[in-house]
Protein backbone atom coordinates (compact mmCIF):
# COMPACT_ATOMS: atom_id res chain seq x y z
CA UNK A 1 0.00 0.00 0.00
CA UNK A 2 1.11 3.61 -0.81
CA UNK A 3 0.38 6.44 1.24
CA UNK A 4 0.50 9.89 0.77
CA UNK A 5 0.35 12.58 3.82
CA UNK A 6 0.49 15.99 3.16
CA UNK A 7 1.20 18.15 6.21
CA UNK A 8 0.78 22.30 6.99
CA UNK A 9 3.13 23.80 8.87
CA UNK A 10 2.00 25.76 12.42
CA UNK A 11 4.96 27.83 12.10
CA UNK A 12 5.37 30.20 9.86
CA UNK A 13 8.49 29.29 8.97
CA UNK A 14 9.75 26.27 10.07
CA UNK A 15 13.29 25.17 10.30
CA UNK A 16 14.10 21.53 10.38
CA UNK A 17 17.49 19.73 11.04
CA UNK A 18 18.80 18.90 7.00
CA UNK A 19 19.38 15.30 8.83
CA UNK A 20 15.40 14.76 9.94
CA UNK A 21 15.70 10.90 8.93
CA UNK A 22 16.09 9.49 12.13
CA UNK A 23 13.22 12.01 13.80
CA UNK A 24 10.96 11.08 10.94
CA UNK A 25 11.27 7.50 11.44
CA UNK A 26 10.80 7.97 15.16
CA UNK A 27 6.99 9.12 14.56
CA UNK A 28 6.34 6.70 12.31
CA UNK A 29 6.90 3.54 14.44
CA UNK A 30 5.20 6.10 17.17
CA UNK A 31 2.02 6.33 14.89
CA UNK A 32 2.32 2.57 14.25
CA UNK A 33 2.67 1.93 17.80
CA UNK A 34 -1.03 4.26 18.69
CA UNK A 35 -2.36 2.09 15.77
CA UNK A 36 -1.25 -1.28 17.02
CA UNK A 37 1.39 -1.74 19.37
CA UNK A 38 1.91 -5.55 18.55
CA UNK A 39 3.05 -4.99 14.60
CA UNK A 40 5.37 -1.80 16.08
CA UNK A 41 6.58 -3.51 18.48
CA UNK A 42 7.42 -6.37 15.94
CA UNK A 43 8.72 -4.08 13.21
CA UNK A 44 11.00 -2.00 16.14
CA UNK A 45 12.82 -5.26 17.73
CA UNK A 46 12.42 -8.11 15.79
CA UNK A 47 11.23 -7.57 12.35
CA UNK A 48 11.95 -10.03 9.59
CA UNK A 49 15.08 -12.06 9.40
CA UNK A 50 17.58 -12.68 7.49
CA UNK A 51 20.66 -14.01 9.46
CA UNK A 52 22.07 -10.56 11.11
CA UNK A 53 19.66 -8.64 8.47
CA UNK A 54 16.19 -7.11 9.89
CA UNK A 55 14.21 -6.16 7.38
CA UNK A 56 11.09 -3.97 8.23
CA UNK A 57 9.31 -3.82 4.59
CA UNK A 58 7.77 -0.09 4.04
CA UNK A 59 9.77 2.81 2.83
CA UNK A 60 9.43 6.31 3.00
CA UNK A 61 10.62 9.40 0.85
CA UNK A 62 12.68 12.66 1.95
CA UNK A 63 10.16 15.03 2.46
CA UNK A 64 9.10 17.12 -0.66
CA UNK A 65 9.41 20.99 0.82
CA UNK A 66 9.27 23.37 -2.17
CA UNK A 67 11.36 26.94 -2.45
CA UNK A 68 12.93 25.07 1.33
CA UNK A 69 16.23 26.83 1.90
CA UNK A 70 19.52 25.46 3.28
CA UNK A 71 21.32 27.12 5.88
CA UNK A 72 24.17 25.13 7.68
CA UNK A 73 22.72 22.45 8.91
CA UNK A 74 19.16 23.44 9.02
CA UNK A 75 16.47 23.55 6.27
CA UNK A 76 14.09 26.38 6.21
CA UNK A 77 10.93 26.36 5.15
CA UNK A 78 9.20 29.05 2.69
CA UNK A 79 6.00 27.29 1.88
CA UNK A 80 3.55 25.97 4.34
CA UNK A 81 2.45 22.23 3.17
CA UNK A 82 5.44 19.50 3.16
CA UNK A 83 4.55 15.74 1.50
CA UNK A 84 5.54 12.80 3.05
CA UNK A 85 5.41 8.96 0.81
CA UNK A 86 5.06 5.87 2.62
CA UNK A 87 5.42 2.18 1.15
CA UNK A 88 4.27 -0.64 3.28
CA UNK A 89 4.57 -4.67 1.94
CA UNK A 90 2.92 -5.95 4.54
CA UNK A 91 -1.08 -4.56 4.68
CA UNK A 92 -0.99 -5.11 8.46
CA UNK A 93 1.23 -2.30 8.86
CA UNK A 94 -0.44 0.09 6.47
CA UNK A 95 -3.46 -0.12 8.07
CA UNK A 96 -1.45 0.38 11.66
CA UNK A 97 -0.27 3.01 10.22
CA UNK A 98 -3.52 4.29 9.01
CA UNK A 99 -4.97 3.96 12.31
CA UNK A 100 -2.31 5.49 14.07
CA UNK A 101 -2.80 8.74 11.89
CA UNK A 102 -6.26 9.06 12.08
CA UNK A 103 -5.87 8.93 16.33
CA UNK A 104 -3.49 11.50 16.41
CA UNK A 105 -4.72 14.32 18.49
CA UNK A 106 -1.42 16.48 19.18
CA UNK A 107 0.28 17.82 16.46
CA UNK A 108 3.56 16.20 14.47
CA UNK A 109 6.80 17.53 16.18
CA UNK A 110 9.94 16.98 14.14
CA UNK A 111 13.10 18.09 14.90
CA UNK A 112 15.99 17.77 17.22
CA UNK A 113 17.20 19.43 20.42
CA UNK A 114 18.57 22.70 17.93
CA UNK A 115 15.03 23.57 15.88
CA UNK A 116 11.97 21.45 15.59
CA UNK A 117 8.72 22.04 13.36
CA UNK A 118 5.18 21.26 14.40
CA UNK A 119 3.07 19.83 11.67
CA UNK A 120 -0.97 19.12 11.13
CA UNK A 121 -1.71 16.44 8.67
CA UNK A 122 -4.16 18.34 6.01
CA UNK A 123 -4.82 15.28 3.85
CA UNK A 124 -4.09 11.75 3.47
CA UNK A 125 -4.29 9.83 0.46
CA UNK A 126 -4.20 5.99 0.84
CA UNK A 127 -3.41 3.94 -3.00
CA UNK A 128 -3.17 -0.12 -3.80
CA UNK A 129 -0.07 -0.58 -5.92
CA UNK A 130 -1.08 -0.92 -9.79
CA UNK A 131 -0.24 -3.38 -11.89
CA UNK A 132 3.38 -3.30 -12.42
CA UNK A 133 4.68 -5.16 -15.68
CA UNK A 134 7.96 -6.74 -15.87
CA UNK A 135 10.12 -3.62 -16.83
CA UNK A 136 10.01 -0.63 -14.88
CA UNK A 137 11.90 2.54 -14.64
CA UNK A 138 12.60 4.20 -11.19
CA UNK A 139 13.76 7.17 -9.41
CA UNK A 140 15.20 7.11 -6.04
CA UNK A 141 12.37 8.85 -3.39
CA UNK A 142 15.04 9.05 -0.82
CA UNK A 143 18.87 7.99 -1.21
CA UNK A 144 19.81 4.71 -2.10
CA UNK A 145 22.80 2.77 0.31
CA UNK A 146 25.02 -0.13 -0.47
CA UNK A 147 27.59 -0.33 1.51
CA UNK A 148 30.52 -3.64 2.06
CA UNK A 149 32.36 -4.47 4.77
CA UNK A 150 35.97 -2.13 4.72
CA UNK A 151 38.20 -1.70 7.30
CA UNK A 152 38.62 2.31 8.87
CA UNK A 153 41.73 4.15 8.67
CA UNK A 154 42.50 3.34 11.97
CA UNK A 155 42.22 -0.50 11.32
CA UNK A 156 38.96 -0.83 13.24
CA UNK A 157 35.87 -2.78 11.29
CA UNK A 158 34.15 -0.13 9.12
CA UNK A 159 31.52 0.18 6.10
CA UNK A 160 32.49 1.42 2.53
CA UNK A 161 29.46 3.04 0.68
CA UNK A 162 29.38 2.31 -3.34
CA UNK A 163 28.39 4.67 -5.86
CA UNK A 164 26.34 3.13 -8.77
CA UNK A 165 28.90 4.55 -10.96
CA UNK A 166 31.25 1.55 -8.98
CA UNK A 167 31.52 -1.45 -10.92
CA UNK A 168 30.51 -4.32 -8.18
CA UNK A 169 27.82 -1.77 -7.05
CA UNK A 170 24.81 -3.71 -9.49
CA UNK A 171 26.18 -7.12 -7.76
CA UNK A 172 24.82 -6.07 -3.91
CA UNK A 173 21.86 -4.19 -5.38
CA UNK A 174 20.53 -6.97 -6.34
CA UNK A 175 21.59 -9.29 -3.73
CA UNK A 176 19.87 -7.36 -1.22
CA UNK A 177 16.83 -7.81 -3.19
CA UNK A 178 17.37 -11.36 -3.88
CA UNK A 179 17.63 -11.74 -0.02
CA UNK A 180 14.51 -9.51 0.56
CA UNK A 181 12.36 -11.91 -1.87
CA UNK A 182 13.52 -14.80 -0.05
CA UNK A 183 12.87 -13.66 3.14
CA UNK A 184 9.21 -11.85 2.34
CA UNK A 185 8.31 -14.85 0.12
CA UNK A 186 9.44 -17.16 3.43
CA UNK A 187 6.82 -15.09 5.81
CA UNK A 188 4.15 -15.28 3.69
CA UNK A 189 4.08 -11.83 2.82
CA UNK A 190 4.31 -12.53 -1.67
CA UNK A 191 3.68 -15.48 -3.26
CA UNK A 192 6.27 -16.56 -5.97
CA UNK A 193 8.93 -19.70 -7.43
CA UNK A 194 11.36 -20.64 -4.17
CA UNK A 195 14.21 -20.20 -6.54
CA UNK A 196 16.09 -16.72 -6.42
CA UNK A 197 14.09 -14.23 -9.26
CA UNK A 198 16.56 -13.40 -12.45
CA UNK A 199 16.70 -9.48 -12.12
CA UNK A 200 18.36 -7.32 -15.38
CA UNK A 201 19.53 -3.77 -13.81
CA UNK A 202 20.63 -0.38 -15.79
CA UNK A 203 21.57 2.47 -14.84
CA UNK A 204 19.87 5.51 -16.83
CA UNK A 205 21.22 8.42 -14.67
CA UNK A 206 24.54 10.24 -16.66
CA UNK A 207 25.49 11.17 -13.53
CA UNK A 208 24.14 10.55 -9.89
CA UNK A 209 23.49 13.19 -7.09
CA UNK A 210 25.78 11.65 -3.49
CA UNK A 211 24.20 12.54 -0.05
CA UNK A 212 25.21 12.42 3.50
CA UNK A 213 22.78 12.11 6.15
CA UNK A 214 23.80 11.76 9.77
CA UNK A 215 21.44 9.64 11.79
CA UNK A 216 21.94 10.48 15.62
CA UNK A 217 23.62 13.11 15.59
CA UNK A 218 25.06 14.35 18.65
CA UNK A 219 23.95 10.70 20.75
CA UNK A 220 25.69 7.24 21.05
CA UNK A 221 24.58 6.17 18.42
CA UNK A 222 25.67 8.35 16.00
CA UNK A 223 26.23 7.45 12.42
CA UNK A 224 26.86 9.37 8.90
CA UNK A 225 25.58 7.45 5.84
CA UNK A 226 26.05 8.15 2.23
CA UNK A 227 23.70 7.02 -0.32
CA UNK A 228 22.75 7.98 -4.22
CA UNK A 229 19.70 9.76 -6.41
CA UNK A 230 19.39 8.45 -9.66
CA UNK A 231 16.93 6.80 -12.21
CA UNK A 232 17.50 3.06 -13.22
CA UNK A 233 15.41 0.05 -14.68
CA UNK A 234 14.41 -3.14 -13.71
CA UNK A 235 13.23 -6.22 -15.55
CA UNK A 236 11.82 -8.94 -12.76
CA UNK A 237 8.58 -11.17 -12.11
CA UNK A 238 6.24 -8.46 -11.37
CA UNK A 239 6.26 -9.60 -7.50
CA UNK A 240 10.03 -8.55 -7.39
CA UNK A 241 9.10 -5.16 -8.83
CA UNK A 242 6.30 -4.57 -5.89
CA UNK A 243 8.67 -5.75 -3.53
CA UNK A 244 11.14 -3.09 -4.52
CA UNK A 245 8.49 -0.45 -4.97
CA UNK A 246 6.51 -1.16 -1.94
CA UNK A 247 9.68 -2.11 0.46
CA UNK A 248 12.57 0.07 -1.01
CA UNK A 249 15.90 -0.94 -2.68
CA UNK A 250 19.21 -1.20 -0.71
CA UNK A 251 19.98 -0.62 3.31
CA UNK A 252 17.82 1.20 5.92
CA UNK A 253 14.70 1.65 4.25
CA UNK A 254 12.91 1.99 7.89
CA UNK A 255 15.27 4.86 8.16
CA UNK A 256 14.31 6.88 5.13
CA UNK A 257 16.86 5.22 2.60
CA UNK A 258 15.67 3.63 -0.92
CA UNK A 259 12.47 4.65 -1.08
CA UNK A 260 11.21 4.17 -4.83
CA UNK A 261 9.31 6.09 -7.55
CA UNK A 262 8.10 5.19 -10.92
CA UNK A 263 9.53 7.45 -13.37
CA UNK A 264 7.45 8.23 -16.30
CA UNK A 265 9.79 10.21 -18.52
Amino acid sequence: MYIQIVLQSLDSQAVLPINYQYPLSAWIYKTLERGDPKVSEFLHHEGYVDGHRRFKFYSFSELRTPGAKVRGDRLILTQPEVTLSIRFLVDQAAQSMINGLFQASAPLSIGDQVSRGQFRIQSLKMEMLQPLGNHLEFFTASPLVVSIADDNPDGTPGKKYLSPMDENYQQYLLANLQRKYIVARQAGLLEGPAELPEIEYQLLSRHVKEKRIDLMRGQPGYTRVKGYKFRFRLSAPEVVLRLAMLAGMGEKNAMGFGALKRNFN
